[in-house]
């Protein structure tokens, strides 16, 4: 950026990357009350920022920033999916193993 303080939008992008961080922080502790929590708000900074883009466009200097944000939104996204996922299925018994009767189409 050139100096000049972010526009609104993208203030609300950075909001939207501290909550990012804050849930994977509370993800990593197994905090999973204040990931529930910083979701919620995370939804409600989305709202806002889609009605603020569909108003006022964010200004072409502030796109490249508003990508590095994105970026890291997804890969923290990433990483907390990773945490909650149920353990692999590999671990979980074959169908046959349980008795239940299946057949391939």
């Amino acid at each position: 950026m050139d100096g000049r303080a972010p526009s609104a939008l993208l203030r609300h992008y950075e909001a939207l990357d501290g909550a990012s961080r804050e849930m994977l922080a509370a993800a990593r502790a197994g905090d999973w009350d204040s990931v529930c929590r910083l979701e919620g708000a995370c939804a409600v900074v989305i709202a806002r920022l889609t009605e603020m883009a569909r108003l006022q466009p964010l200004p072409r200097e502030e796109q490249g920033e508003r990508m590095r944000i994105l970026r890291q939104i997804v890969e923290r996204d990433a990483e907390i999916r990773r945490m909650c996922e149920p353990l692999p299925a590999l671990l979980d018994p074959p169908a046959w193993a349980m008795g239940s009767s299946f057949t391939l189409h």
